[in-house]
């Protein structure tokens, strides 16, 4: 008799239902990071219909079969984590499924919405992705610390991969991953992360946490102060980045700042205002900031490494934008890469991260 087979019937109910719907979550969510990616005007009616397609019964499904088999008393914390975990799941699926029977005017709160809900769905449960198998290697496997790494430090609170900090100062709060590997003897590359308008650290982290954790950097998503960045975030940037310093091991020549839509407006808004800073830029579906001139900023651009995307099918900021500031930023002295996606509109391309973090890494030090 196996240790499975030995527990009690409810027990093993409980646990059939978890992995069932947790494989449905999984597949849902691995669903929506592709059709995050290709949001677009003309496709987000397809992508919608199709989600509702595929996820609404088997959710609906695995949720009423879980609800048929309560969790035992002593999984009891677990199984508010899972189920909370779950309803976000749901509500990223039903939000963004109902998209196409939306009028116009609701369709984007919806997916927006969906993409909210679909990072929380994230914060749930990677804490307790090792005991659900389907998301094991969701986010990528963990690393196993180095055989001569060092103790677990003696603040817990420096060992937790998840953390988020409240307003304060200049800035509207971050969140923080740290990789379970991390080891305070050796210096580690930040990612700063600025989410777009209207969005927020918390959220936006989820779209650099599988690929820190993968090149082993830290990473930090701050909030702006307002609806979107302005003059006042700039100051919180340096707090948030004091704050990181003095709890971490941040290698100093490797911090890379990178941002979507106004958060790549104001990465070389702040990044070129700092170049002793940020080693690198990695600016995603922004445009060139008036600032930038007015500021002095260009003439700070000379030698400054920036990894420029954007998308040929961008509604909001269109791509001739981004090739007046290719060419803008190039005449000015910056070390450019220009990366064009031909199927991107304005959404954040997670599979542009790997070929950012492979150029970061390649950087010389700076001198």
């Amino acid at each position: 008799m196996t240790v499975a087979d030995a527990r009690p019937d409810g027990e093993l109910a409980y646990l059939r239902a978890v992995l069932a719907a947790s494989a449905v979550a999984a597949e849902l969510l691995t669903a929506m990071d592709d059709a995050a990616e290709r949001l677009a005007p003309d496709r987000s009616t397809g992508l919608a219909t199709a989600i509702a397609a595929r996820f609404a019964a088997p959710l609906a499904a695995a949720t009423e079969v879980l609800a048929a088999a309560p969790a035992p008393a002593a999984l009891a914390p677990f199984d508010r984590v899972f189920t909370a975990a779950l309803a976000h799941a749901r509500e990223c699926a039903a939000l963004f499924g109902g998209v196409p029977s939306a009028p116009p005017s609701e369709r984007l709160p919806r997916i927006l919405t969906a993409l909210h809900h679909h990072a929380r769905a994230q914060e749930r449960l990677y804490p307790i992705r090792s005991l659900l198998p389907p998301f094991r290697d969701y986010w990528s496997p963990d690393v196993p610390p180095a055989p001569d790494a060092a103790p677990p430090s003696a603040n817990p609170a420096r060992r937790t991969a998840l953390t988020r900090v409240s307003a304060g100062g200049h800035h509207g709060g971050f969140a923080v991953y740290v990789p379970e590997a991390y080891d305070e003897r050796r210096p580690w590359p930040l990612v700063v992360a600025l989410h777009g308008g209207s969005g927020n650290g918390r959220d936006f982290l989820w779209t650099w946490v599988r690929d820190a954790k993968r090149a082993g950097h830290l990473l930090v998503a701050p909030t702006a102060g307002g609806a979107t960045w302005g003059a006042i975030d700039e100051l919180g940037l340096l707090e948030i980045l004091a704050w990181m310093r003095g709890r971490y091991h941040v290698a100093e020549d490797r911090i890379l700042l990178t941002g979507l839509s106004d958060g790549g407006t104001f990465t070389l808004v702040y990044g070129l205002a700092h170049p002793d800073v940020f080693r690198a830029l990695a600016p995603c579906c922004g445009v060139l900031h008036p600032a930038n001139v007015a500021n002095g900023n260009l003439e700070r651009a000379r030698g400054v490494p920036i990894y420029l995307v954007h998308g040929a099918e961008d509604f909001l900021f269109p791509v001739a934008l981004a090739r007046r500031t290719r060419e803008t930023l190039a005449a000015a002295g910056a070390r450019l890469v220009y990366r064009e996606i031909p199927d991107l509109s304005h959404a954040y391309p997670r599979r542009e991260n790997p070929a950012i973090l492979a150029w970061f890494a390649a950087l010389p030090a700076s001198t």
